[in-house]
């Protein structure tokens, strides 16, 4: 049922596969080289455990870094102390009944406004209080709600979206949008792409896409119960499951040096729908990247698309947020092309507020003299520092004012 697709580190495409190449080419592939790459980030027992159990131990925190599964969203997080914070600190994290990161600020209060996403919306690397939601909710005197996910795509942050909303319903909705986010929505299991073990590292909901036939589809975790998830451990599973992988036969390839890969940039072109003349034997890899940044953004317009379709059909209103790693946005700063244009200009008529933060980030840099990078060190640490997460809430505070029908309470 399933057929996954993983973007390799120079690579990717949507829909295909070896019986694009020849018999001859597909030999060429070392398939001890295949199942090596595989086993490097097979998990072990325990990891799966440990991501399963969710909660364990005295203190009931997770061994996992707070990532347990869950099979209709890959995963969801339960209480956790983790490494990485500001100043080489830890960061605490801890969790409502309902899934959402705990709320400081007026917990008692009626919320109207639910925040969808994934580390940027979570607030990855501070504690609880330090999050751009509970920033913006001191200043509003209103509690804002948390369900943003670490590693999550923007279709997993759409299903979650679904699934709280059906529970406990908001009138105002912020999809926050990570640069990352539009490829992890092709992923079917996100450590194949990634090249590396991590602790959201799982099988996870994607969706599959055609360009030429205008088609995404929706596609369910191969997981259904939490011991199905051991299987995981299994080389002889793995290889079965995954062996035909699209994409992974692209990363074979590409690893392999053996194929020759302005082919398979035209064979890439030809199954997204997109005439094979167009690609640059010169630019066969970077033109493959094109083609699936291409392919990552339409799977995001047709995210959006039904996001729209589902607030207009329960009677909330939307707000989307662009946000990103340090590096795109320093991008932005010396004033490098963007790779998701196509989709910034898609979003320009929406009838709803769109933030795009680089907009924010380049006006505020404006006021600098300090090298870009220097710059941007007083806000990130990976993720945002508090810094950066106060500098956000700041940076979207007066379009959710406008936006919030009656006003906050200190704007009324």
């Amino acid at each position: 049922m399933l057929k996954r697709i993983i973007l390799g580190i120079t690579t990717a495409t949507l829909l295909m596969g070896t019986q694009y190449l020849t018999a001859k080419e597909k030999k060429q592939i070392p398939e001890a080289k295949v199942k090596v790459y595989l086993r490097r980030i097979t998990p072990s027992r325990n990891q799966a455990e440990n991501f399963i159990r969710g909660k364990q131990g005295k203190e009931k925190l997770s061994r996992n870094e707070g990532w347990t599964f869950e099979p209709d969203l890959g995963w969801v997080l339960c209480d956790s102390v983790r490494r990485r914070s500001v100043d080489g600190s830890k960061g605490f994290y801890h969790y409502e009944s309902d899934g959402a990161r705990k709320v400081s600020n007026f917990p008692d209060k009626r919320c109207r406004i639910h925040t969808y996403g994934n580390s940027f919306t979570h607030c990855d690397q501070v504690s609880d209080g330090e999050t751009w939601q509970e920033y913006l909710a001191a200043h509003l005197q209103e509690p804002i709600r948390n369900y943003g996910v670490g590693g999550y795509s923007v279709y997993q942050a759409y299903l979650r979206m679904l699934k709280v909303e059906k529970e406990n319903p908001a009138e105002y909705i912020i999809l926050n949008i990570w640069d990352d986010d539009h490829f992890r929505n092709l992923d079917s299991w996100r450590s194949i792409r990634f090249g590396v073990r991590t602790p959201c590292g799982w099988p996870l909901p994607y969706l599959k896409v055609n360009l030429q036939k205008d088609q995404c589809q929706q596609v369910e975790n191969i997981f259904d119960k939490p011991e199905e998830v051991y299987q995981m451990c299994d080389e002889d599973f793995i290889w079965r499951t995954f062996k035909d992988d699209p994409v992974l036969q692209v990363v074979s390839v590409q690893r392999t040096k053996r194929v020759n890969s302005s082919k398979l940039a035209k064979y890439v072109a030809d199954s997204l729908g997109i005439p094979s003349g167009t690609v640059s034997d010169a630019e066969a890899a970077r033109q493959i990247r094109k083609l699936h940044t291409e392919a990552a953004l339409y799977s995001t317009r047709n995210i959006v698309t039904w996001t729209e379709q589902f607030v207009k059909k329960t009677g909330k209103k939307l707000m989307i947020i662009l946000s990103f790693r340090q590096g795109n946005i320093a991008a932005e700063l010396r004033g490098e092309p963007r790779f998701d244009q196509s989709f910034v200009d898609w979003l320009k008529d929406k009838p709803y507020p769109v933030i795009d933060m680089r907009d924010v980030f380049g006006a505020d840099y404006q006021h600098f003299k300090m090298d870009i990078n220097a710059y941007l060190k007083r806000y990130y640490i990976g993720h945002h520092n508090p810094a950066g997460n106060f500098f956000t809430a700041w940076a979207i505070k007066d379009k959710i004012v406008k936006w919030l029908d009656p006003k906050p309470l200190p704007y009324q």
